[in-house]
């Protein structure tokens, strides 16, 4: 006989697989099989082995990205515009609890505390400078004692796995090298004290850029445009702030100087695209195979002899032609439309690099009338799923001809479609 907590046991389970493996979670599952499987049988069978992710991943030599001959450097004070903007004052506005909110549904007392909680340590600490782009604020200062008695690594290959281990322990999600590329450094920048724009000036020479991507709340950008999924994005600035730092100190001990940045000094997403940890995508931000859209990015500038990452891809420019979900579902129709990349320009975008550009002007306004980053174009991004097998399997299909109905599957499945009051509840009671 099977004794009675066993038989219980075995009650609950079946009840917990039932409720588990609904139809809709059949489908899910089905839809994700069948993909695979057909992406296995377009680009061989070795694809359905191993990490998803890495198997679908192309290495480059050069930047997968089409950049002009006659490429310049950007200026951050091309940003002015937008900051300066009736959008963006409204928002800073809201955001700094000048102009109230209208409140609603995700804008109650519990989600002011949490949000306020989330931006901590980058406003009490950094002043909320480190964000707006002004160099060498709080945690990412560039002052520090560099130890005279430099520590010789086996090789660079060595050195960058140390890097990446010390980065990815201390909270970083992904970590990449890149070398030097003066392209992507500004040429301007605010003088923090001034206002005033000055030549963006490195005080020594790198060798290499040390970028990394950190994984920001699912359930969080689930609530998008409330105020949670600004909280997910909050967290995540003071979050590497402190990452930063510890990498800074660790680094200056070995005997090296560096650079730690946040949003300033340097353009985050090519440097990302050079370091190997994703592509761009219509949103104009950085896709990654594991995350998605839904990362944010910081880098140390250091002169240390390290190994670099080559550039990936792994289909997103190819499913932005055909997919359009960020673009039909931004509320200020800040992003284009365009089925082609382009060298198009809009406000406040870098010019010379093909890809489709962005509305500043048009995105900020949508923030302001939120009070909050909105984050709409990350939460309905096909590529935002969580690393589940079915997932990874469907993101492998984007490689292959079937592209063209994912989004409709995408939609059929109801992924970035939640309401924000159902979503809410979730991120609350998960």
């Amino acid at each position: 006989m099977i004794p009675e907590d066993d038989k219980e046991k075995r009650i609950q389970h079946k009840k917990t697989f039932s409720k588990e493996f609904s139809r809709r979670g059949f489908l899910k599952t089905s839809l994700g099989v069948g993909v695979g499987a057909a992406g296995a049988a377009l680009f061989g069978s070795e694809l359905m082995g191993g990490n998803v992710a890495n198997a679908e991943t192309v290495e480059h030599d050069t930047m997968p990205v089409e950049i002009s001959s006659d490429y310049k450097r950007y200026s951050k004070t091309s940003l002015a515009p937008v900051l300066t903007s009736p959008g963006g004052k409204q928002y800073f506005g809201k955001r700094m609890g000048v102009i109230p909110q209208d409140g609603g549904e995700g804008w109650g007392p519990l989600e002011f505390a949490f949000d306020d909680a989330c931006w901590s340590i980058e406003n009490d600490i950094n002043q909320y400078k480190a964000t707006l782009g002004y160099k060498s604020q709080g945690l990412f200062s560039w002052e520090g004692k560099v130890n005279p008695n430099v520590y010789q690594f086996e090789s660079p290959e060595a050195a960058s796995a140390i890097i990446k281990k010390a980065a990815t322990y201390w909270g970083a999600s992904k970590v990449g090298i890149a070398p030097y590329d003066e392209r992507w450094v500004y040429s301007e920048v605010f003088d923090a004290k001034t206002d005033m724009p000055v030549p963006n000036e490195l005080p020594f020479m790198p060798t290499h850029v040390i970028v990394m991507a950190f994984e920001m709340d699912y359930d969080g950008y689930q609530t998008a445009p409330a105020l949670p999924q600004t909280a997910a994005s909050a967290d995540i600035y003071s979050n590497m702030g402190v990452t930063s730092h510890k990498l800074a100190t660790f680094i200056r001990k070995l005997g090296y100087k560096c650079l730690p940045c946040s949003n300033d000094t340097a353009l985050s997403v090519p440097l990302a695209i050079q370091a190997g940890l994703g592509e761009i995508s219509r949103i104009g931000i950085l896709v990654t195979p594991e995350f998605g859209p839904r990362v944010r990015i910081c880098k140390t500038y250091v002169d240390m002899p390290l190994a670099i990452d080559k550039p990936v891809s792994f289909g997103v420019m190819e499913f932005c032609k055909t997919c359009m979900k960020c673009a039909d579902a931004c509320p200020s129709q800040a992003l284009s439309h365009d089925k082609e990349p382009s060298f198009k320009v809009s406000t406040a975008t870098n010019p010379g690099v093909k890809k489709w550009a962005q509305d500043g002007l048009k995105c900020i306004t949508q923030w302001g009338a939120v009070g909050g980053d909105c984050g709409i174009c990350i939460k309905v991004c096909p590529y935002n799923k969580k690393q589940e097998w079915h997932h990874d399997f469907v993101k492998l299909g984007t490689r292959t001809p079937a592209r063209p109905v994912l989004r409709f599957f995408d939609d059929l499945f109801g992924y970035g479609k939640i309401s924000v009051e159902d979503a809410l509840k979730k991120f609350w009671n998960k």
